[in-house]
């Protein structure tokens, strides 16, 4: 009966898959966000042999049941090095697809959560960690893209229950260490201002700096239509309106769908100009109260000659909510990391240990979460009674949790028993400080002599899950060889 009810999920579950249609992702304020974290990477200093990562984040997603994408990259500039799965999803989730392709320069995973839930994961946090070495001066997107090596065309976002598609939000990254001195962006950078209430109206600039014999520019400039709505663009000083002003080619708000486009470039004969200045100016008005990115896309640059002029492009962000800034540790685990192996593709799973023997090597897993409504920068320490382990720098955007493995050498440490903990330094404005510390439960215990940890002994119940892991990824990806 138990294996009936086995197949009867199996088959399914592997029948939705197959059937499900590809929704576009449809651009507005109601939708759930997957996003390259950090927006760009920009560093002249990461020459050749230096390593960075970025993370595939999801916010603001409803019982999100499994997820898929490709990563593409650009392999003259990059290497892909290692993908781990996030802290989202449990450490017991399911790795389907974990590829990295450098000579194609894509990275493609695949996970869902453990067999048996009903509901999926709801909220905000890190889908996975993509480790990256330079390997020479230029630039890359690093783009999340809708073709796959084969099968279906198109990177998912799978509910639970009811396994359909999720309407997405999507945004790309961008890595680049070659010197651009020019830039187009938003001016100021953050608006921030709990006053401007419903009915507010407020400005921004679209600004060049460092330009070299601008001509032309375009660009698209994107906003959340549920808080704000553009009023207006008007043509800002740069270009000089006397004795020939420039030609206005293009000049549309779209509040449905929440852009400015604009585009301008001189007349014929007239020679670009140089420097830095305002290139227009937008004006809304508040809706609501909430967020929205000032996100600007799709820019065009052009030079006298018609020849494109590289560039940084730096976006807003506006915010009427009420400031708070409080940094919470929620959670403290003891952890050791396994590797299993499953038709030759390595999954790494978190088991969770409560003793060792010293000498061996165990990871303290700390979850922060940023819970205010500003992006902030702090410390994060792990303890072993009185003793710190290490201390880490996070970065973290308002309402995320960000989860930080802290390797601890038991060596030299005595035996006994150890209350296990973190603390979370306190950042600027912050006024609930008793949640920055965060505590293991049920401590942990150094043992005499050098050994594996006692759990591990029983890591032969994770079979089970072993060979239904593999069952499903054959009937899944196995695809039959070309004769």
């Amino acid at each position: 009966m138990k294996k009936s009810l086995l197949s009867i999920f199996i088959i399914s579950f592997l029948i939705n898959v197959v059937n499900m249609v590809v929704v576009s992702p449809v651009y507005g304020p109601a939708y759930p966000t997957l996003y390259v974290d950090p927006p760009s990477i920009i560093d002249t200093t990461m020459t050749a042999g230096t390593s960075f990562t970025i993370d595939i984040n999801v916010k603001d997603i409803s019982f999100l049941g499994g997820y898929e994408f490709l990563l593409n990259y650009t392999t003259a500039v990059l290497t892909a090095t290692s993908i781990e799965r996030g802290s989202f999803f449990p450490a017991d989730s399911q790795i389907w697809q974990k590829e990295i392709n450098d000579a194609s320069g894509y990275v493609w995973y695949a996970v869902t959560v453990p067999l048996g839930w009903h509901v999926g994961k709801s909220g905000s946090g890190t889908l996975a960690t993509i480790s990256f070495t330079v390997d020479d001066i230029g630039e890359s997107p690093l783009i999340l893209t809708a073709d796959k090596p084969y099968g279906s065309p198109r990177y998912w976002l799978l509910t639970l229950p009811g396994q359909s598609y999720i309407v997405h939000n999507e945004y790309d990254g961008y890595f680049s260490n070659v010197l651009q001195p020019t830039r187009l962006y938003v001016d100021p950078e953050e608006t921030i201002d709990p006053t401007l209430v419903q009915g507010g109206n407020f400005a921004i600039n679209v600004s060049v700096g460092n330009a070299t014999e601008l001509f032309g520019y375009e660009f698209f400039l994107n906003y959340s239509t549920a808080v704000l709505t553009a009023t207006y663009i008007t043509l800002g000083s740069f270009f000089p309106s006397e004795p020939t002003p420039p030609v206005i080619w293009q000049e549309e708000i779209n509040d449905t769908l929440g852009y400015v486009w604009y585009k301008v470039s001189m007349q014929s004969g007239v020679p670009g100009k140089s420097g830095s200045g305002t290139l227009a100016t937008i004006s809304f008005t508040v809706d609501d109260i909430g967020e929205s990115p000032l996100d600007l896309c799709k820019t065009q640059l052009d030079d006298s000659g018609l020849n494109l002029i590289a560039h940084n492009v730096y976006d807003g962000y506006f915010s009427n909510k009420p400031i708070i800034h409080d940094i919470i540790i929620t959670d403290v685990k003891t952890t050791v990391t396994t590797v299993k192996v499953v038709d030759t593709v390595p999954f790494y799973e978190k088991d969770e240990v409560h003793e060792m023997r010293a000498g061996g090597k165990v990871n303290i897993t700390v979850s922060v979460k940023n819970n205010g409504t500003r992006p902030e920068t702090f410390n994060v320490t792990a303890y072993y009674g009185d003793s710190a382990v290490n201390t880490q720098n996070v970065t973290a955007p308002a309402d995320f949790l960000k989860e930080l493995i802290f390797e601890w050498d038991t060596g030299g440490v005595a035996e006994g028993n150890y209350t296990i903990w973190a603390e979370a330094s306190h950042v600027p404005g912050e006024t609930n400080l008793d949640n920055n510390r965060g505590f293991k439960k049920g401590g942990f215990k150094v043992l005499s002599g050098t050994s594996t940890p006692l759990e591990l002994i029983a890591a032969a119940a994770t079979a089970v899950t072993i060979i239904l892991a593999t069952a499903i990824y054959f009937v899944k990806f196995r695809k039959p060889k070309q004769v």
